[in-house]
């Protein structure tokens, strides 16, 4: 039986030529530039950042642009080859070093590596594993002070997942999660915040955002912190949808979400 993370690699392989233009839609690009924004407001400039899961590096230039060092990761040979030919020259200077190694070799691949102020994961990489304590803890393990965590996930509470009977099948035989989202052609899990929180227990939560037509972000720390919003050409949606963001029920919108986390000392 063909592991995860060799059925991912191999489904990333195959699609890296065309996968900018799968992410090239209005609400992707937004949650892109809000999770940008978010790793600038917390991680300070001059940091070397970990982008777990790099694809074809468009975070991982933008991150080498604001002037981080970035170390690459993507076990997707494909995805990796099509951030070579981007970042070509951020490469040749150094600001960024990339590993395509298979997942399972990856710590090791990061002990090589110096140790990282902070680790980025966007769109959904960590959707692709499983169990994600064993990983959380090498991350907590290798991060340099104070160590920051800045993910993306599926929101496993959106509508259109809810929506499946898939999704209340599997809320009968794993209520707690994670739960199977799709195993073809590419495996992904949908993870529950209370499950990835005790998951990443060397970690606290400093703030969660909600990406979809709107990106909107709560700092849990310090309290009483007003949102912070990210929309598109500065007009939020109108009507219901855009009442509705303004309530605690907009942890129902949006097909992402985003966890800030920082390591405990």
């Amino acid at each position: 039986m063909q592991a995860d993370f060799e059925q991912n690699a191999a489904f990333h392989n195959r699609v890296a030529p065309s996968y900018d233009a799968r992410v090239s839609g209005p609400n992707e690009v937004l949650a892109r530039k809000a999770f940008q924004a978010l790793v600038a407001r917390y991680v300070p400039a001059g940091s070397t950042l970990l982008d777990f899961g790099c694809g074809t590096g468009l975070d991982a230039m933008e991150y080498a642009r604001l002037g981080y060092r970035v170390l690459a990761y993507d076990n997707s040979r494909g995805m990796v080859a099509q951030l070579e030919q981007r970042c070509a020259a951020q490469i040749a200077s150094g600001r960024i070093s990339t590993s395509d190694a298979a997942y399972p070799a990856f710590p090791k691949q990061l002990s090589q590596w110096p140790a990282p102020h902070a680790v980025t994961a966007n769109f959904a990489v960590l959707n692709s594993i499983r169990d994600l304590q064993p990983l959380f803890e090498e991350f907590a393990g290798r991060l340099a002070a104070p160590g920051w965590m800045i993910v993306s996930l599926l929101n496993p509470i959106h509508w259109s997942k809810m929506k499946t009977r898939d999704w209340w099948r599997d809320a009968l035989r794993h209520p707690r999660g994670p739960r199977v989202y799709t195993v073809q052609p590419s495996v992904s899990y949908l993870h529950f915040v209370p499950a990835l929180l005790h998951a990443a227990k060397p970690f606290r939560l400093v703030g969660r955002a909600n990406a979809g037509a709107l990106v909107r972000y709560d700092a849990a720390m310090p309290p009483n912190e007003p949102p912070t919003w990210w929309m598109p050409e500065g007009r939020a949606p109108a009507g219901l949808t855009g009442k509705l963001w303004h309530t605690p029920a907009y942890q129902l919108m949006g097909h992402f979400m985003f966890l800030v986390l920082r390591r405990d000392p």
